[in-house]
């Protein structure tokens, strides 16, 4: 891997190490680019497991310093990892426009009403609300790359009709958009069952552009034993991998 398009800090609140931690260690082991995906600070601060809005320039200073002290050694891109919010979607224009936040992933962790956390789905209607939602993302035209398109494994925890009916009105709209879809080392460094096999077939019949992240929360992730099964099991089923974005 010659680059990571998904990487959090000690800023996530559930992650640990300095953005100049990563941007060290990815030079040293001979990364070109490392983009830092924070997840999107959201207005009202619903939750404990991203920075606060007012928490926001502080971590944007500190990226910015990051980069230019690193810019002859690594190329750091700014990004955030985000859901797809309606709501949201002017400031995370505006975190582009203004901020020069390049970079865009759609991460759907909970459902836009808030009201299910899709690591935790159990039935077929609730498959179907994660694609919808999903895939009206993407059509926003906003995000970069889908990550993690099969955390719903973790809940529902089998590959069924419903599973693969959500899956593939995914990626076919991931081929139609032509966004590429992570297969993501956090979730087979966490044995979270996710990417798995009989999904990621699917995307292959699509042809879909894929890329290996690994979704780090420490350091070590970024060049961890996850990433080179992530690797292995994008060639084991002759997955479309791209280097970097």
């Amino acid at each position: 891997m010659i680059a990571n398009y998904h990487t959090h800090t000690r800023w996530c609140r559930h992650g640990t190490g300095e953005i100049g931690d990563y941007a060290a260690h990815a030079a040293l082991i001979g990364l070109e680019e490392l983009a830092i995906t924070e997840h999107v600070p959201l207005l009202g601060d619903p939750d404990n497991l991203r920075m606060r809005v007012a928490e926001f320039p502080a971590f944007d200073a500190e990226l910015d310093r990051a980069i230019d002290e690193y810019r002859r050694k690594i190329r750091i891109r700014k990004g955030l990892e985000c859901e797809y919010y309606p709501h949201m979607l002017e400031t995370y224009r505006e975190y582009k426009k203004r901020y020069g936040y390049e970079l865009l992933i759609l991460g759907q962790h909970v459902n836009i009403a808030r009201t299910l956390d899709n690591f935790c789905l159990y039935e077929p209607r609730q498959l179907s609300l994660y694609a919808e939602e999903v895939c009206e993302g993407l059509e926003s035209g906003l995000f970069d790359f889908l990550a993690h398109p099969d955390v719903v494994i973790c809940g529902y925890g089998k590959v069924d009709a419903p599973m693969l009916e959500a899956m593939d009105q995914i990626f076919a709209t991931c081929k139609k958009l032509d966004i590429p879809v992570e297969i993501n080392a956090g979730g087979i460094r966490n044995h979270r069952g996710y990417p798995h096999r009989k999904i990621w077939r699917l995307a292959r019949e699509y042809d879909l552009a894929c890329i290996v992240s690994s979704d780090a929360h420490n350091v070590r992730d970024l060049d961890g034993w996850s990433i080179k099964r992530g690797e292995d099991f994008a060639a084991e089923l002759e997955l479309r991998l791209l280097e970097r974005l």
